[in-house]
């Protein structure tokens, strides 16, 4: 009885054991007892340094982890060995794990990748191990890339890594490079500097020359023949000299004389409007004067007028009296 009983708490003991063990692996693993949706990408490039456990960040905050890699051909078999060989079956599968509650409450990914939202290698310091990197980038420059099968989970696209892309310009360069035909510019090359060397030896370039030459040689002659020291020389003494002096002093007084009598100038103008004004006063009193006696002198105008034309139609008036009223008239 004592050894049932010895053997049946070793036995839990063992089971007990096994169980803490797989529940300690599914933990540690990404199992079922961590929290977050399983999203997958899929890499054209080595994933060299990604292994199930490689941090998943954004900005540098560790979202999730790596839970999976797998060959495409592999995790979505063909259906035809032909099929198999093509570009997006030679892609590696990466699924990983990520807490968007992390990210933020309301977050969607859809939403997010088709504003740009990538997956990117990146190596982690000089370790040699790797990370995947979620950033924003330009949906047009890195378009999403459709693939023949159905995932399994949700698709964040992924963009190459800048090491890819640095190999990549450079075999484009390489490749531009080997086709230019070397020969072809070595023989141009020839034949410029031949052009170039017969040009200078005998041909327009020369006669250029030839012609620089000559006149450097005439403006050297004329620079010799033009006393310049002694112009200069000439130029300072008369800058310098008593007469450049008077005239500079009586510049100098003028300008003072005109400064003095512009000062003046609104004294006068005041002066000349004060005349003005008073002359027209004066003008106004006239011919308020005056207007009268006008009026008298026109009206004896009027009489002398009537006076004379009377005397011309009968001059006898003067001596006589008026003429008799006409007869039948009362």
């Amino acid at each position: 009885m004592e050894l049932n009983s010895a053997s049946f708490r070793v036995g839990a003991f063992v089971l007990a054991g096994l169980a803490c063990l797989v529940a300690l692996l599914l933990f540690l693993s990404g199992g079922v007892f961590q929290s977050g949706t399983v999203y997958e990408s899929y890499f054209s490039e080595s994933v060299q340094g990604l292994d199930v456990g490689t941090a998943v960040k954004y900005r540098g905050v560790q979202l999730g982890s790596v839970t999976d890699l797998e060959l495409a051909s592999a995790a979505y078999a063909p259906e035809a060995y032909l099929a198999a060989q093509a570009a997006p079956y030679r892609q590696v599968v990466v699924r990983f794990r990520l807490d968007t509650a992390r990210a933020g409450h309301g977050v969607n990914i859809s939403q997010a990748v088709t504003a740009g939202l990538r997956a990117q290698i990146k190596p982690q310091g000089i370790t040699g191990l790797s990370y995947i990197d979620l950033s924003f980038v330009n949906p047009a420059a890195h378009p999403v890339t459709p693939v023949p099968w159905t995932p399994d989970y949700p698709v964040i696209p992924s963009m190459p890594s800048t090491l890819t892309q640095v190999q990549d310009a450079a075999e484009k360069f390489i490749n531009s490079f080997s086709q230019v035909d070397i020969g072809q510019i070595s023989d141009n090359l020839d034949q410029l500097l031949a052009t170039l060397n017969q040009e200078i030896s005998a041909g327009d370039a020369r006669k250029a020359v030839a012609n620089a030459q000559t006149l450097l040689a005439n403006l050297n002659q004329i620079l010799q023949q033009s006393d310049l020291p002694g112009t200069a020389a000439s130029i300072r003494n008369l800058a310098g000299g008593q007469q450049t002096q008077q005239i500079l002093a009586q510049l100098n007084q003028t300008t003072a004389q005109l400064a003095k009598a512009s000062a003046q100038l609104p004294a006068l103008i005041a002066a000349s409007q004060a005349t003005v004004n008073q002359a027209n006063e004066t003008t106004a009193d006239v011919q308020a004067q005056l207007l009268p006696i006008l009026q008298s002198m026109n009206a004896t105008m009027n009489n002398l007028r009537d006076l004379s034309s009377s005397l011309a139609a009968n001059p006898g008036q003067v001596i006589l009296g008026p003429p008799p009223p006409p007869e039948g008239s009362k």
